[in-house]
């Protein structure tokens, strides 16, 4: 599926990758890559696209060969054998698409956090998104002084050998909660590992998902108790469609009018997208929507015909409990 922008000269389309992507540069050959130039047309503007070549590599050197020449972090689930050999031979493909080729050479899928990249089961990969969108969810209907504590975003780290029981314990007693249930976590032992700067919610989604666990919040007690998944409640992310019909220029407002439509999309993402296509200068408030409670990697659906800018940036903001300060070509986006 694709994304299209359609002008009386010119169709550009957009792979559903292009959404995702970073300005990412992975370098890998058989132990390092080597960097290529984007041919015209063969990438967006501003992608870098590499050629690796990775003969019978353990898939968790791959993942810690990435993580020190990208900044990108991969999570490998625990499930994952770290030793399993990996036989790829790449040509002209971004970040994105390396780690999707890395998961699917070893029958594994992947998805994305922000600058996590996880890499696990298929069926876990592609529920994990909704997972942690029910839990952000369940969240936001909290009130403020209890929300903020679970969106607060900090980096964690960890040595070697950590018994994910008492880290996952210590995190919450650091932000003000008890835990119940926690023996339901097994015991287990953990290479190094760390976690970016995201939202508590978010971390305590991913450190327990390998164990087929998640959390039920009780606010009145201000506690977190472990619960096993129910998989079977949670629908796994739809072949995604985001596809931009039409950009004409209307003769009466002289202004750019839009028919797009959005399904389950990162707001980031579709922000970034239109941002380069539509050369608008994007600014955002990332410390003002924090304090807020909100964040720019809800996923949201939509459909607007024959928009506007400001129409078009709302339908995209407003679910997100966001807005935009649109003036010429620049858009600050803010807390509503």
């Amino acid at each position: 599926m694709s994304i299209e922008i359609a002008t009386k000269k010119m169709v550009w389309q957009l792979t559903l990758f292009s959404l995702l992507i970073s300005s990412f540069a992975i370098h890998a050959q058989s132990q390092s890559a080597r960097s290529t130039a984007p041919e015209s047309g063969s990438k967006p503007i501003g992608v870098a696209v590499y050629a690796i070549h990775w003969q019978h590599l353990p898939v968790a050197a791959a993942a810690s060969r990435l993580e020190e020449l990208t900044g990108a972090i991969v999570m490998l689930d625990r499930r994952v054998d770290p030793t399993q050999r990996v036989d790829l031979e790449l040509e002209d493909l971004s970040a994105v698409e390396i780690i999707a080729q890395l998961a699917a050479n070893c029958a594994l899928g992947d998805t994305r956090f922000e600058r996590l990249y996880y890499i696990g089961p298929r069926p876990v990969a592609d529920r994990l998104a909704a997972l942690a969108t029910l839990r952000r969810r369940e969240v936001a209907s909290m009130l403020a002084p209890l929300r903020k504590t679970l969106m607060a975003r900090r980096q964690i780290g960890w040595p070697a050998l950590t018994e994910p029981r008492q880290l996952i314990v210590h995190m919450l007693q650091e932000h003000g909660w008890q835990t119940a249930a926690d023996d339901r976590i097994p015991h287990d032992l953990w290479p190094s590992g760390e976690l970016p700067s995201m939202a508590l919610a978010d971390q305590l989604t991913l450190l327990l998902v390998g164990f087929d666990l998640t959390y039920h919040i009780q606010p009145t007690r201000q506690t977190i108790e472990i619960v096993p998944l129910d998989w079977e409640a949670i629908k796994p992310k739809q072949p995604p469609r985001a596809e931009i019909t039409k950009r004409a220029r209307s003769p009466i407002e002289g202004r750019q009018r839009f028919t797009l439509r959005i399904e389950n999309q990162p707001v980031r993402s579709v922000l970034n997208q239109l941002g380069e296509r539509l050369v608008w200068q994007v600014t955002v408030d990332e410390a003002a929507i924090r304090a807020a409670g909100h964040s720019l990697d809800v996923h949201v659906s939509f459909s607007v015909e024959n928009a506007d800018v400001d129409q078009l940036l709302s339908a995209l903001l407003t679910p997100a409990g966001l807005k935009a300060i649109h003036e010429g070509n620049r858009v600050k986006v803010l807390p509503r």
